[in-house]
């Protein structure tokens, strides 16, 4: 595989897995159990199993986003620049 090919894959799936790992751990996992917690707590329809489930979410929400972010990067490392090609 050329050298530019190569650095253009490891960058894609750099910039995918930065992505992934913001929304998934940052938007679904951690925003909007938050927002539905605020939005229950003054709606007064906040349950304990909704408080529970969102509070669960909120806890694995860097360890999701992080190690979505790890697989993207180990993907990614197998078409970085070695430096045995030259």
């Amino acid at each position: 595989m050329r050298k530019n090919a190569k650095k253009a894959l490891a960058a894609a799936f750099s910039i995918l897995g930065t992505v992934l790992g913001l929304y998934i751990g940052g938007y679904w996992l951690f925003a909007r159990p938050v927002y539905w917690l605020v939005t229950g707590f003054t709606g007064g329809t906040l349950t304990a199993s909704i408080l529970i489930i969102n509070i669960f979410k909120i806890f694995i929400a860097s360890t999701v986003g992080g190690g979505i972010w790890c697989v993207c990067d180990i993907i990614a490392s197998f078409f970085r620049d070695d430096p045995r090609d030259d």
